[in-house]
């Protein structure tokens, strides 16, 4: 789940092969969508957060390595103060966010987790306010049908059978964190480079992750002759596939308008509701279809009103 800022100053869209976008669009659409089954998978036998920390940092490295392959010389470290900005921003984004839901899935269905972290966009409309931004009614129509949704997922009966509703705040809050770095690390002296700052973050907020691990104690939880195949493919499926969806994002935000790129953040929920009931057989209470109905199209509504003004920070899942 690698959330990333859209870098400021970036060149105007230029006509691409359809081929292409399409290509780049279904990798964000289902690789994202499919990460939290990824997630669920992996922690059935891995602890949470030492499997997150693994993933992040695994996948900066992944990515460090393709652009030190591909730059050669022309690859620069950035400056202090980028540095600790992209360091600050990445433990926001995948400890708070990240590491957050994947503690959350070893209790919640991942289709339930999916729909309540898809509201990323409504919770950074509600930062907007509080900073006396002027927001379109329509933004604001979105943030209403959204809270109505959460509300309707956290009262009994409304989200799976058997999880305690601290679990399913867990994921809302996870959410507070991804739209509180998204929204306010753009106010940061990012690197100009969003590959290299995605590396930075990558490798800042695994080691982030990493560590609460082991401060928790998972680390006496790791019995490798427990860990199971499917977990371990799970968990290389995340690096790498994830660190290949982040690179088609990041080429998405450079060449296709950010109108048609933010459709994603209404369709990963619905291909993790699908993937869910496929291969984990979660299934979702009529309440719970209401209330992620509800959800989804509050985030709709939401982007749909950005794209006739000024994009807001967006990330990916």
């Amino acid at each position: 789940m690698l959330r990333a800022l859209p870098a400021a100053g970036l060149p105007q869209h230029a006509r691409q092969p359809l081929w292409a976008v399409i290509l780049a669009m279904g990798l964000v659409y289902v690789v994202w969508g499919s990460t939290y089954l990824g997630i669920r998978v992996t922690v059935e036998t891995l602890p949470a957060f030492l499997s997150a920390g693994l993933r992040f940092f695994l996948a900066g490295l992944l990515v460090l390595a393709v652009l030190v392959i591909r730059r050669r010389r022309r690859l620069v470290i950035p400056p202090w103060p980028q540095l600790a900005a992209a360091s600050v921003v990445g433990i926001v984004l995948l400890l708070g966010g990240a590491g957050l839901i994947s503690l959350a899935v070893t209790r919640v269905p991942s289709n339930i987790a999916a729909v309540l972290a898809s509201t990323t966009s409504i919770w950074v409309v509600v930062y907007r306010l509080a900073g006396r931004e002027r927001l379109q009614p329509l933004a604001l129509a979105g943030v209403g049908i959204g809270f109505l949704g959460v509300m309707v997922l956290l009262l009994p009966g409304g989200s799976a059978a058997g999880v305690a509703v601290g679990w399913l705040v867990l994921c809302v809050v996870s959410s507070w964190f991804w739209s509180a770095g998204s929204f306010y690390g753009r106010r940061l002296p990012l690197p100009p480079d969003p590959f290299v700052a995605a590396v930075i973050q990558m490798l800042a907020g695994g080691l982030a992750i990493a560590l609460v691990g082991v401060c928790t104690g998972e680390l006496g939880d790791v019995h490798l002759e427990h860990v199971s195949t499917r977990s371990t493919i799970a968990l290389a499926y995340l690096v790498i596939a994830g660190g290949i969806a982040y690179s088609a994002y990041v080429w998405l935000l450079q060449h296709v308008p950010i109108a048609t790129v933010v459709t994603h953040q209404y369709v990963n929920p619905v291909v993790a509701i699908t993937l869910g009931w496929i291969v984990l057989d979660e299934s979702l209470p009529v309440i719970a279809i209401a209330g992620a109905a509800l959800i989804v199209g509050a985030v709709v509504t939401i982007v749909r009103s950005e794209g006739r003004g000024q994009p807001q920070p967006q990330d990916a899942a």
